[in-house]
């Protein structure tokens, strides 16, 4: 089906300290040269797996599903068409909800960013081509046990500044110590990310690193482990 695949782990470490947090992807370059790709998250009171297809650098549709401990599972899918995001969504028990998120086609179109770490380069990397801003769409979690709002459409404007290039980030533990050279370190602002925040991105765009003060108490630091590439892996599907 495909020659081209790449996969990796995310590690969520807070304050130094791992927390068991992982996000597992992987990734398949179709016949077409898009991309296919998975991620799975699972933390203390659910489990989340996100299936996107991405074309030319950027996220063109994903289903998202996201599983509580207790309550109900959430189901959505995203679809970035000209001029409108169609959104489908369907809760638990009830019905199937669709709706459509329009925006102007003069514009450029916004970037869809399905929650995962293994899309947050990406969306770094193009909105520094659009000139550092530009509008991300994200699924709200932002209250789990909100129902009626979880994984709604969130329109935001990021942005996004250069701030190093040819950096080397190191690796971490004795198992995958490697390190990542050539890497641009990045600024990400918008939502919960502030100036402080700091993203690491390789030469293909994939984000390695990322640090996060989310209180003057706790710092995130979210590594990624590359388990392996097969074929030769471009930098934009």
């Amino acid at each position: 089906m495909t020659s081209d695949s790449d996969r990796g782990i995310y590690h969520y470490l807070l304050n130094g300290e791992p927390t068991g947090i992982e996000e597992r992807w992987q990734r398949h370059r179709q016949p077409s040269g898009d991309w296919l790709v998975n991620s799975s998250r699972r933390a203390r009171g659910n489990h989340m797996e996100v299936d996107a297809w991405m074309a030319a650098g950027r996220v063109s549709r994903f289903e998202l599903s996201w599983a509580p401990e207790e309550g109900e599972p959430v189901r959505a899918g995203y679809h970035l068409g000209d001029g409108a995001i169609k959104v489908s969504r369907h809760a638990g028990g009830h019905d199937l909800q669709q709706h459509e998120v329009s925006f102007p086609t003069a514009t450029a179109a916004p970037l869809l960013s399905p929650l995962m770490r293994v899309f947050a380069g990406p969306v770094i990397a193009r909105l520094l081509e659009a000139g550092g801003q530009g509008t991300v769409v994200v699924p709200n979690i932002d209250q789990p046990t909100a129902t009626e709002s979880l994984l709604q459409p969130r329109l935001s404007t990021r942005r996004a500044r250069l701030l190093e290039t040819g950096v080397e980030v190191p690796g971490m533990g004795e198992d995958w110590s490697e390190p990542t050279p050539g890497c641009r370190l990045c600024e990400y602002q918008g939502d919960q990310y502030g100036p402080e925040a700091r993203f690491w991105l390789a030469e293909d765009d994939m984000l390695v690193r990322y640090q996060w003060r989310q209180s003057p108490t706790e710092l995130w630091d979210v590594r990624l482990q590359r388990l392996g590439k097969e074929g030769g892996v471009g930098s934009r599907g």
